[in-house]
């Protein structure tokens, strides 16, 4: 059994690392790009929430990274593949939602022959980077 797990883990990640490798040598054409809608306090709790919007062309993907906070997204238009450190794969399309535990690395490609967009919220500690890239 721990045989099994232990293919189905190296398996994801080849899955994962193939998948998403070429994001790492994209041109700025094909990166994702942020808008940030509002930027506002969660009330007195000491974080923040960043809301935006997430452009990705045709053929973009992201770069593995994570965040110190939850990521809260909806999509809007198109669709993607969304890698998410311990969990399978998953294809989103326009009208799904999803959650990514702060500190997890992710990373979305998108499917669509044309541009997708997602509504993203991060919520983290009042001051901290918004994202980070993994090594």
């Amino acid at each position: 059994m721990k045989l099994a797990k232990w293919l189905g883990l190296g398996l994801s990640i080849s899955f994962f690392m193939a998948h998403f490798a070429f994001a790492q040598t994209q041109t700025d054409e094909l990166r994702p790009k942020r808008t940030v809608l509002q930027k506002s306090d969660v009330g007195s709790t000491g974080r923040e929430a960043t809301l935006q919007i997430v452009e990705f062309p045709a053929g973009a993907a992201e770069v593995p990274h994570t965040h110190p906070g939850e990521l809260v997204g909806y999509i809007l238009e198109g669709s993607v593949d969304l890698m998410v450190e311990g969990k399978p794969m998953a294809s989103l399309k326009e009208g799904d939602g999803f959650i990514i535990e702060g500190g997890k690395v992710h990373a979305a490609k998108n499917t669509a022959k044309g541009i997708t967009k997602l509504l993203a919220t991060v919520i983290l500690e009042k001051g901290k980077p918004t994202s980070a890239p993994t090594k």
